[in-house]
């Protein structure tokens, strides 16, 4: 009987917008320009569709693209033999439905919500009791479904007996190696697609399950996928012998398989999925999507540096302008936002930049400035570093200013399902920073709240910013630092830390607890304050003056290697005025910036200097209560002259202060610059 089912295909579908904003402003005219290029560069739509687990990721494929289906697929997300043909099952008349993953012994919990959601009444189980125990079979009767389990003697017969409850013959079939899943995953959703069943052997003796299966289906036709070491010439001549006919496509690794049925077979290029080539979950589950629109699913490698020259690369390169929609199985540890952005551009993203994602304990706060970002969010943003943790106590410790733990990693999830690593912040500041970095159990019990924070949440990693501190704090920060990358770095998590702005070694004594040279050694980056310059209750002036920025990177790159500096921007300004007690100031964005001085007529003028030819945009105005202004703020242009020196000092990127700053309105002047930049 065939399912019913509705599927989404949403994704498939080619969004383009044009926003054309109108601005009284100055530079208008150049703004619309850029803005014009941006949306050009930014027609291919990119998705990614991740989870904290493969488990997790499998659901986001099937929540993202069924609103309904009767039948659904389920395997063992931790080992792939019996799983390898569920595609081909999945995307058949008799279920036609997704492929979710459970662990061995248990339903969990999210599964089953994602099978109510369907309004699923039959689950087909891959595999026996070894395979999905009889309990988990168990709980789904008694919740109602219909189970039909699918099992063999062994991985071979099962997959003879998912082919047999999927079709009824074929005069085509496809033979993979059942000793490993790479080729399977390769050519899973062709077979899926065009109802060719996928069976299993192992590498030099045909079995009787996979001849019979052969039989049953009335094949004639089989394609070996894989070399000699994935299917011996044993196993060729059985079937030469067997009155078949016999061909193979293979590649010299699983990635030139891979690129050796993309070539070979007609796929729909409209939308491309990519999956690691490490692991089998993401691509399995993924291939069920594919199918329904004969998609391929394109295998990439972990270590990015292995795509250029490859015929992965050469694939990529030749069909890129087919490909109007890509679609990224899994986060960034199974698909990094290098191979992400070199996918769509070939290139890589020559510089990092990494954002302070300012929502504090606000989640609609953390949407919304997501959704100032246009286009494809690792197109300007690689690193995205939110402000959820709590305050330092008095014993090193910290937690969450989120009452409830499932809202940090709703936003560590939110960030990596868009592409991005996500680093939280740890931020303290005077007393109670100095207690834990004078305080050697305070120091560890710090480093302790630090690893169980990225384990819980799911983070990348952790940035660590700690300001108005003393004197003789210098050792402790340092020694703190060691012991964090000393336990995260070998998880592969980024290790990053803020530090105040210096033009020298002596040239500002206060901030000699900031070793740049030693903590360096202690971090994947190194984010540098360059700004507040003028700061909150001094004299008014330029926030971050490009020669000033100028001076503390040129002192940077003696004390740190270049790839790991991040040059700090400011994406306020600030508003000055002196009253008895002396200056005192208010801070805002560039959009209220520019409604101020259009709201009291005043002029915008740039103060310049031979060293900044550029400037940086300044005005003044009187409030209707007679008070006189003087305001100091960036724009495009100022903005643009500092990422300069990110490209003068082949710099590792930058560290921008903070989307919060940046609306609907100025997102347009600033993130086309950070994409031109990275």
């Amino acid at each position: 009987m065939k399912s019913c089912i509705f599927f989404k295909n949403r994704w498939y579908k080619i969004i383009l917008f044009f926003t054309i904003i109108a601005f009284v402003f100055n530079y208008s005219s150049g703004i619309m320009n850029s803005l014009t290029a941006y949306a050009d560069d930014a027609t291919k739509n990119t998705e990614r569709l991740a989870g904290d687990s493969r488990y997790a990721t499998a659901i986001e494929i099937s929540s993202n693209n069924w609103v309904e289906a009767y039948h659904v697929v389920l395997a063992r997300g931790d080992a792939f033999p019996d799983a390898l043909a569920g595609a081909v099952l999945a995307n058949s008349p008799e279920v036609g439905g997704p492929l979710l993953l459970t662990e061995s012994n248990d339903l969990r919990s999210d599964v089953w919500s994602e099978i109510q959601r369907l309004n699923a009444n039959t689950v087909y189980i891959l595999g026996g009791t070894c395979a999905i125990s009889a309990g988990v079979e168990n709980t789904l009767k008694s919740k109602g479904l219909q189970v039909v389990r699918i099992q063999g003697t062994d991985r071979y017969e099962t997959a003879a007996n998912i082919s047999a409850q999927a079709l009824q013959n074929s005069i085509r079939a496809f033979l993979v190696s059942g000793q490993n899943f790479a080729d399977a995953l390769s050519i899973s959703s062709y077979a899926a697609a065009q109802g060719i069943p996928l069976l299993l052997t192992p590498k030099d003796n045909l079995p009787s399950a996979t001849l019979d299966a052969l039989q049953r289906l009335r094949v004639t036709d089989i394609t070996l996928i894989g070399g000699d070491n994935a299917i011996g010439p044993s196993v060729e001549d059985q079937l030469l012998l067997a009155g078949y006919r016999v061909e193979r496509l293979s590649g010299d690794d699983r990635f030139q398989t891979n690129i050796q049925i993309m070539n070979r077979y007609p796929f729909n290029l409209d939308s491309t999925l990519i999956a690691t080539g490490m692991s089998f979950p993401d691509a399995l589950a993924g291939s069920v999507l594919a199918a329904n629109n004969n998609n391929p699913v394109v295998l990439v490698p972990k270590n990015d540096g292995q795509i250029p020259g490859s015929l992965t690369d050469a694939y990529l390169a030749a069909n890129r302008d087919s490909v109007n929609n890509y679609l990224i199985l899994g986060g960034s540890g199974a698909v990094n936002y290098k191979i992400e952005f070199y996918i769509r551009n070939g290139k890589f993203n020559p510089r990092v930049s990494l954002q302070f994602w300012d929502g504090y304990a606000d989640k609609s706060c953390y949407e919304r400035l997501l959704s100032y970002v246009p286009g494809n969010l690792t197109d300007s943003v690689q690193i995205l570093v939110p402000n959820f943790t709590g305050d330092l106590g008095s014993d090193g410790r910290f937690g969450c200013c989120f009452p409830d733990s499932s809202t940090p990693r709703y936003l560590v999830s939110l960030g990596q399902s868009k592409g991005a690593k996500v680093v939280p912040m740890v931020q303290a500041k005077g007393a109670v920073a100095n207690g834990m970095l004078l305080d050697p159990a305070k120091r560890a019990a710090f480093v302790d709240s630090t690893v169980k924070l990225v384990q819980e949440t799911g983070a990348d990693g952790i940035l660590v910013d700690l300001e108005s501190l003393a004197d003789n704090t210098q050792q402790g920060l340092t020694g703190l630092m060691k012991d964090i990358y000393g336990r995260l770095n070998p998880e592969s998590k980024l290790v990053v830390i803020s530090v105040m702005s210096k033009t020298s070694r002596t040239a500002e004594p206060w901030y000699n607890e900031y070793n740049y040279h030693d903590l360096a050694g202690y971090a994947d980056y190194v984010q540098i304050m360059s700004y507040d310059f003028s700061y909150s209750d001094s004299s008014p002036g330029p926030v971050a003056p490009l020669d000033w920025v100028r001076k503390v990177m040129s002192y940077a790159l003696t004390e740190i290697p270049s790839e790991k500096i991040l040059m700090g921007v400011p994406y306020y300004g600030r508003a000055w005025e002196k009253t008895g007690k002396g200056w005192v100031s208010q801070s805002f964005g560039l959009a209220k910036a520019n409604m101020i001085a259009a709201q009291y007529g005043a002029a915008i003028t740039r103060e310049t200097t031979p060293a900044d030819p550029v400037g940086i945009p300044t005005f003044h105005y009187v409030d209707e209560s007679g008070t006189l202004w003087t305001v100091y703020f960036d724009d495009r242009k100022s903005w643009e002259a500092k990422f300069g020196l990110v490209e003068q000092y082949n710099l590792g990127g930058v560290g921008g202060w903070a989307m919060g700053w940046i609306n609907e309105v100025s997102s347009s002047e600033l993130y086309p610059l950070l994409q031109e930049m990275t």
